[in-house]
């Protein structure tokens, strides 16, 4: 048996797409929800838009490996 975690993106039913461990109903990994303006700008390809976001996150980054990424502080919002 591997210890690999199997994740899933998911959609929930308010709209917020969400990262968590395919047998887990814990709080998600990641969550993502857009406002309703950039909802309506999106349309149906506002789950694409946030599969990449997220894909992004974890290729771009160590933070699953367990190491931190040596950047500069960024702002929690970003416009």
């Amino acid at each position: 048996m591997s210890d690999t975690a199997i994740l899933e993106i998911v959609e929930l039913a308010d709209g917020e797409v969400v990262l968590r461990p395919s047998e887990s109903d814990g709080e998600p990994l990641v969550s993502i929800r857009f406002s309703e303006e950039a909802l309506d700008l999106l349309r149906q390809s506002r789950f694409e838009v946030a599969r990449q976001m997220i894909d992004h996150a974890i290729t771009r980054t160590r933070l699953w490996d367990g190491e931190e990424e040596e950047t500069p502080e960024a702002p929690e919002t970003v416009h």
